[in-house]
């Protein structure tokens, strides 16, 4: 909305934005929100369906260095018809694809904004695979290391969810991922708050590397 811009976005260009945006809108505010905190964007790539209308954003992030970090995160979106529909035709729009002409211009829906969400869904990768387990039992103390280093960047009600992919071969149980998992869900009332989301993932990639010194992975 006008009354309250994303940063460095002036005043008249936000104005002139829709209040829900295009796919390629979102996905060029997330990048340059994601630049502006200094991070390092590779691998964008935009998905599409065309049988369902769905389209699909991922990147992968991680912090400016003079050497690549093992340490990343993979940020992505999905954007289904049904918001690409009301981004063009605004509020009330899909009304349209459920009522005759005369129902439609009755329908109370014309008078309301639209209240689609995205799901901005971040998995920040914690260390490499093929880590032979000793025990089962040293997943839980990984955990429990992982959720309190996350507490730094995440209040206590909000923490990302841990996940541990496990492989066993024979007597040997290798572990074949370890990831912290989050989202933000944005529903467009107001302007997503994307620098501080930004903002957010750098503090997790500055966090996660005293991982190295705590885990075996």
């Amino acid at each position: 909305m006008a009354g309250n811009p994303v940063p460095e976005q002036s005043g008249a260009e936000q104005a002139a934005r829709p209040s829900f945006p295009s796919y390629e809108e979102f996905a060029s505010d997330l990048l340059e929100a994601v630049d502006g905190a200094g991070l390092v964007i590779d691998d964008v790539r935009h998905h599409i369906e065309p049988g369902v209308g769905e389209r699909r954003f991922e990147c992968t992030v991680r912090l400016a260095a003079a050497e690549p970090s093992r340490y990343h995160v993979h940020l992505s979106f999905l954007w289904d018809a049904l918001l690409t529909y009301v981004a063009t035709y605004g509020a009330g729009a899909d009304c349209e694809l459920y009522h005759d002409d005369e129902e439609a211009q009755d329908c109370p829906h014309q008078q309301l904004p639209p209240q689609p969400f995205v799901e901005l869904e971040a998995e920040f990768v914690l260390g490499d695979g093929g880590y032979e387990l000793q025990e089962m039992a040293e997943v839980s103390g990984w955990t429990d290391t992982v959720q309190g280093l996350m507490g730094k960047a995440f209040p206590d009600d909000d923490r990302p969810s841990v996940h541990v992919g496990i492989a066993i071969l024979g007597p040997t149980t290798l572990v074949e991922k370890f990831t912290a998992e989050h989202s933000w869900l944005l529903d467009f009332e107001k302007q997503p708050d994307l620098g501080g989301i930004a903002r957010q993932v750098q503090t997790v990639l500055r966090l996660i590397p005293q991982l190295a010194d705590r885990l075996p992975i």
